[in-house]
């Protein structure tokens, strides 16, 4: 069998020739496995979507993101969905987010992502302007900023999820996939009005899929949104960050190269990992790498209080697989001194 190993060497070498000495010392971390560190909870929020009762109460789940995983950093979804709207001349129903809204626990931040179509929206017969985008404007976003602007424990608003999401059919409806330039349009409307009824209110952009994922399909998702001008209609830039793909942090032109240029907070506003055993490393290994490399870090949402899942995979802190109800990331945060 032939030996590979002087070519490999040599191929490591001019690798290593090539980075700085930063990158150097980032590439052999790598290689020997990114630690584990103490999660930073000061700047952890999580996905609380209060929707399944099977947890309890909304004002009880709720309350036990504050005096139970004593986290400050709250995320809610407040979508526009055949439930809310079921035709396009009946009246919203906000039941579900006034009671959310009015159990948000005092010396919480939330931040409400608007997002979401009903079905009838995929007739463009429906558009009332013609035009996708200014109908979930007019339709959407001024009801619900309306409705929470006073609302002191709504800290910022989120402008749709996941543009490039190829799988989400609202994203073809609503001209996002192949053309970040009409989610901008829509960020540029919200945010025009969002600042004029309520201007101490933050606007966070959309994050896309997973930015470490897909590379580079979903970060450039971001450079084509960020070069139609969507730092000047945002007061944060979010990301979402799954599984780990470090390589993809600290590469020439990757993720931290890019975030790291931008002129905004970032906030991750979804990450995690699947399995009750298995979150607690996650955030251990991730969130402190992430923290390191991208300067302007803020905040990391959790992806997600409940989930009624199995608790092999689920992306909950709490499931309701019986014997395995908590995840290890929960117990961490219930317990931490």
């Amino acid at each position: 069998m032939r030996n590979y190993l002087p070519i490999l060497l040599l191929l490591c070498t001019c690798f290593l020739l090539s980075c700085n000495s930063s990158d150097v010392k980032d590439v052999l971390d790598l290689a020997e496995g990114v630690p584990r560190k103490t999660i930073d909870a000061n700047r952890l929020g999580v996905n609380s979507f209060a929707n399944d009762r099977r947890f309890g109460e909304i004002s009880s789940q709720l309350n036990e993101v504050r005096d139970v995983l004593r986290l400050n950093y709250i995320r809610v979804l407040f979508a526009w969905s055949n439930e809310v709207q079921p035709t396009p001349l009946s009246n919203p129903d906000f039941s579900l987010y006034d009671e959310i809204s009015s159990n948000l626990p005092p010396g919480t931040e939330t931040l409400v992502v608007i997002t979401g179509l009903p079905d009838w929206m995929s007739d463009p017969q429906n558009w009332m302007s013609g035009n996708p985008r200014t109908d979930f404007v007019e339709q959407w976003v001024k009801k619900v900023v309306n409705r929470y602007a006073r609302n002191r424990r709504i800290t910022a608003f989120e402008i749709w999820n996941e543009p490039n999401m190829e799988s989400n059919r609202q994203n073809q409806v609503m001209g996002f996939l192949g053309s970040a330039e009409n989610y901008v349009e829509l960020l540029a409307d919200s945010f025009n009005y969002i600042k004029s009824k309520a201007p101490t209110k933050l606007v966070v952009s959309a994050a896309t899929t997973s930015i470490n994922q897909d590379f580079p399909a979903t970060i450039d998702y971001n450079r084509r949104m960020r070069d139609a001008g969507a730092q000047a209609y945002a007061d944060i830039w979010a990301v979402h960050y799954y599984g780990k793909q470090f390589e993809n942090v600290i590469r020439d032109g990757g993720v931290a190269d890019f975030l790291n240029g931008l002129d905004k907070p970032i906030w991750i506003t979804e990450s995690g990992a699947q399995g009750v055993n298995e979150q607690l490393a996650y955030g251990e290994q991730v969130w402190p790498y992430l923290t390191e490399h991208i300067f302007g870090l803020q905040r990391i949402y959790q992806y997600q209080h409940t989930e009624a899942t199995p608790a092999a995979s689920t992306y909950g802190l709490r499931n309701l697989t019986s014997g395995f109800e908590l995840s290890d990331l929960y117990v961490w945060l219930r317990d931490r001194p």
